[in-house]
C-alpha cells in the first residue's frame, strides 16, 4: 500500500532516526485530521522511543479506541503500562490474545507475575505455538511449571530452551534443579555436566555438578569436585558445607570432624561453619553442645536443613513441642521450595488405582532367562525397610537394590500392566523390568531384591510381572511410621510430599494400606511380615524366619548392619544415619511422647493398629 504523501517526511524521520522530527510531522497531520490511523500509530511510535510516555499513552488510546482490533497497538500500551508499573491495567489489555504471539508473550509474563501460574502456562504455550523458536519463552515455561510443581513439563521446556540455543547458566541450574525434583539423576547429572563444560567459571554450575555427582552414586568423583571447589573459596562457603554433608551422609565421621577442625585451623568461622559443627556434634549424641551451636547458624543456611536439625536436637532432648515446631518449620520450607504440581495427589491416584478391578493374571508367565523372581521388600516409609535391606546386603546369594526406579519405568512404558491378561504382554513387561534392573546395578545371576516401601501400593503390577515373586512387609506402629515420616526430610517427588503435614500423611497411611489389604484379598501373593519393633528387640529371633522363607542358609554376618552399612556407600534414604549405627530402640513408642500432637490423627490411624496388634 502507497503511504498518505501527507506522512512520507514522517516516514522518512523515522528511517533515519529522528523521532522528533516524525512525531511533529505526524501530530501536525493529527491536527487537521485527528482520527487518521496512521499519524496516531507514527506519532504513538515516535514519543515511545523519545521515551515521552505522557505523550504517548493518549496517543495510543485514541489508536486503540479508533481500532479496537489492532494488537500492535494494543501490544505498545500494554507495554507502556508496564513501563509505568501499571501491570493490572496491562493485563486487562492482553487477557484475551487470540493466540498472538507479542501478546501471548506479554500476557504469561504479567499472569507469572500475579501469581496466576496456570494461566501464564497457557499463554506462554500460545506464544509459542505461534513461535516455537522463542527461546526466552521456553525458559519462562519452564519457571512457570516448575513453580507449579510440574517437574516433567518444567525440565521439558528448559531443555527446549538449551536446544535453542538459549545457554545461560541460569538455564542449566533451573534443568537440574527440576530434574532433581523429579529424581532423574542420570538426567540431572548429563545436564550438571554439560552445563559445566559451558561455563565452567561459574561456581554455582560447578557445585551443582558436585552434587549431581553424588547424587549419581560417584561418591569418589563428588569429593573430589567439592575439594576443587572448597579450595577456591575464601570462606567457609557452599562448597565447604556441601563437603562436610558428604561426608556425613557416607558415615565417614572421623573425616567430617578432620574437615571442620581444618576450617577453623585456617580461621574460617562464622554461621555456616556452625551449622556444620551442630550437625557433627548431633551426630556423636553431643546434643546440648549441638543446640547451642545451633544458635549460630546463619540464614544463609538452606531453610530445610537448619529446621530440619534444630527439630532433631530438640526431639533428642526431649522438647516434643519445640520439636514439632521445627519439624512443621521444615516441611513448609520445603513445599516452599518445591511447590506442588497440579493435579491429584499421591493419595488420590492410590485411591484411584485401588478401585479398578484386579485383573485375573495367568498362574505364571514365561521365566525364560532362568532366574527366580525377585523378592520385594515394602512397607510404610520409615518402617524399618533400609535396616532390613542392609541386613540382607550381606547374604552373598541376593542383589540388593534400594529404591529404583524398575517398577515405576516399567508401568510407565506399560500402562495397562495393573489391568492386562496379556501373558505376552506381561512377558514383555517382565523382560523390561530386567532390563531396567541390570541397568540399576544388579549383579549376576543372585536373586533379586528390589526394595521400595511404597510397592505396596502397586502389587497388581508386581504380580502380574512376577506372580511367584516372595513380598516381605516390613511394620511398625502406625503412630510411629506416620510421624517418622513427617519428621524426615524427604526429597519432595509426588508420593514423598504427603508426608509434609501430619494429617495427610495419617491418610496417604491408610489408602496405602487399604490397596495392600485388598491386594492380598484378591491375590495369591507370598508373604513374610517381620516387624520393625521385634528387630530392635530380638534381630536374630526375626531374622531366622525371613531366611527361611527366602529359602536362604543362615549366616552370622546377617547381624552387622554396621558393616554392611560401611560397605554399602550412600544410603539414598532419610535413614542414612541411622543404619550405620548399633541398632537402637530410642525410636520405639517415640509417638506416644508426642500424643498431644498425633490426636487429630488418631481415627485414622487407630484401626490399623489394632488389626496389627498395637496399642493406641
Amino acid at each position: 500500500m502507497t503511504p498518505d504523501p501527507r506522512l512520507l517526511p514522517a516516514l522518512q524521520a523515522l528511517r533515519a532516526g529522528d523521532m522528533r522530527g516524525a512525531l511533529a510531522v505526524a501530530e501536525a497531520v493529527l491536527a487537521d485530521a485527528p482520527q487518521f490511523l496512521p499519524a496516531l500509530g507514527i506519532a504513538a511510535l515516535a514519543a515511545a522511543r523519545l521515551g515521552d510516555r505522557a505523550r504517548a499513552e493518549p496517543l495510543l488510546r485514541r489508536q486503540l479506541a479508533l481500532a479496537p482490533q489492532d494488537k500492535a497497538a494494543r501490544g505498545n500500551l500494554a507495554t507502556l503500562l508496564v513501563e509505568t508499573g501499571r501491570a493490572g491495567e496491562a493485563l486487562d489489555l492482553v487477557r484475551v490474545h487470540d493466540g498472538q504471539h507479542r501478546l501471548a508473550r506479554l500476557a504469561g509474563y504479567l499472569h507469572q507475575q500475579a501469581g496466576d501460574l496456570p494461566q501464564a502456562v497457557g499463554a506462554y504455550e500460545a506464544a509459542l505455538a505461534a513461535e516455537p523458536a522463542d527461546v526466552e519463552i521456553w525458559n519462562n515455561l519452564g519457571n512457570a511449571r516448575a513453580a507449579m510443581g510440574d517437574v516433567t513439563g518444567a525440565a521439558a521446556a528448559y531443555e527446549a530452551a538449551i536446544a535453542g540455543g538459549l545457554s545461560l547458566p541460569a538455564v542449566f541450574l533451573a534443568l537440574c534443579q527440576a530434574l532433581r525434583g523429579f529424581e532423574r539423576r542420570n538426567a540431572r547429572l548429563a545436564a550438571a555436566r554439560e552445563g559445566y563444560g559451558r561455563f565452567p567459571d561459574d561456581r554455582e554450575l560447578a557445585l551443582e555438578f558436585a552434587l549431581a555427582l553424588a547424587a549419581d552414586g560417584q561418591f569418589d568423583a563428588a569429593e573430589t569436585q567439592l575439594r576443587k571447589l572448597a579450595a577456591g573459596e575464601d570462606d567457609f562457603g557452599a562448597a565447604h558445607v556441601e563437603l562436610g554433608l558428604l561426608l556425613e551422609n557416607l558415615n565417614r565421621l572421623d573425616e567430617l570432624d578432620a574437615h571442620i577442625a581444618a576450617a577453623q585451623a585456617r580461621g574460617l568461622d562464622g554461621g555456616q561453619l556452625a551449622f556444620l559443627r551442630a550437625w557433627s556434634l548431633r551426630r556423636h549424641d553431643r546434643f546440648e553442645e549441638a543446640a547451642r551451636e545451633a544458635e549460630r547458624i546463619a540464614p544463609t543456611v538452606s531453610p530445610i536443613r537448619s529446621a530440619q536439625l534444630r527439630a532433631e536436637i530438640a526431639d533428642r532432648l526431649g522438647d516434643a513441642d519445640a520439636a514439632f515446631g521445627w519439624f512443621d518449620t521444615m516441611n513448609r520450607a520445603a513445599v516452599a521450595e518445591f511447590p506442588p504440581s497440579s493435579g491429584p495427589s499421591f493419595r488420590e491416584t492410590v485411591a484411584a488405582a485401588n478401585a479398578l478391578p484386579f485383573a485375573a493374571h495367568a498362574a505364571s508367565v514365561d521365566a525364560a532367562d532362568g532366574l527366580q523372581d525377585p523378592a520385594f521388600i515394602v512397607g510404610f516409609p520409615r518402617s524399618g525397610t533400609t535396616l532390613l535391606d542392609t541386613l540382607l546386603m550381606a547374604m552373598p546369594e541376593l542383589s540388593v537394590l534400594e529404591e529404583q526406579p524398575m517398577l515405576p519405568m516399567t508401568r510407565a512404558r506399560f500402562a495397562d500392566l495393573a489391568t492386562t491378561t496379556d501373558v505376552a504382554r506381561l512377558n514383555a513387561a517382565r523382560v523390561f523390568y530386567r532390563a531396567q534392573a541390570a541397568a540399576c546395578g544388579a549383579l549376576d545371576r543372585r536373586r533379586l531384591v528390589d526394595k521400595n516401601p511404597l510397592h505396596m501400593a502397586q502389587m497388581r503390577e508386581v504380580h502380574g510381572l512376577f506372580p511367584a515373586a516372595s513380598i516381605v512387609l516390613v511394620e511398625r506402629h502406625p503412630c510411629d511410621a506416620v510421624l517418622s515420616c513427617f519428621m524426615a526430610n524427604f526429597v519432595l517427588n509426588h508420593a514423598m510430599r504427603s508426608f509434609t503435614m501430619l494429617e495427610e500423611a495419617a491418610r496417604t497411611y491408610d489408602a496405602v494400606f487399604t490397596a495392600w489389604e485388598r491386594a492380598c484379598d484378591a491375590l495369591p501373593i507370598k508373604v513374610h511380615r517381620v516387624r520393625y519393633e521385634r528387630m530392635v528387640a530380638d534381630l536374630a529371633g526375626e531374622m531366622r524366619p525371613l531366611l527361611g522363607f527366602l529359602d536362604l542358609p543362615w549366616r552370622d554376618e546377617v547381624l552387622d548392619n554396621q558393616k554392611s552399612a560401611a560397605q554399602r556407600g550412600l544410603v539414598r534414604t532419610a535413614s542414612y544415619a541411622q543404619v550405620g549405627r548399633p541398632i537402637y530402640g530410642h525410636a520405639r513408642e517415640r509417638w506416644r511422647r508426642y500424643r498431644a500432637h498425633m490426636d487429630p490423627v488418631l481415627p485414622i490411624l487407630a484401626p490399623w493398629a489394632e488389626k496389627m496388634g498395637y496399642e493406641i
